[in-house]
């Protein structure tokens, strides 16, 4: 749980997961986990969002791109 990105956070948090289902965590223990793993992927998104409203201004380009992709993951998934 060292790492600071969201990556190796996510993966500290199955790990847990895994651990908490075998009962060799508590689940104050593993809630704890989740928690830094749900903050921090909130703070990357937002983070980016900001950097992506900043840009817009710019470059429209990577702006459009990103409600492209956006509005394609959603279609992807049926109502």
């Amino acid at each position: 749980m060292a790492e600071s990105r969201p990556a190796g956070k996510l993966k500290g948090k199955k790990e847990m997961h895994w651990q908490w289902n075998q009962g060799q965590v508590t689940r104050e223990e593993y809630r704890g986990a989740a928690w830094l793993c749900r903050d921090g992927v909130r703070k990357v998104k937002a983070w980016l969002e900001l950097n992506l409203a900043r840009d817009a201004k710019n470059t429209k380009k990577s702006f459009y791109r990103r409600v492209s992709q956006k509005k394609k993951f959603k279609e992807s998934y049926p109502p």
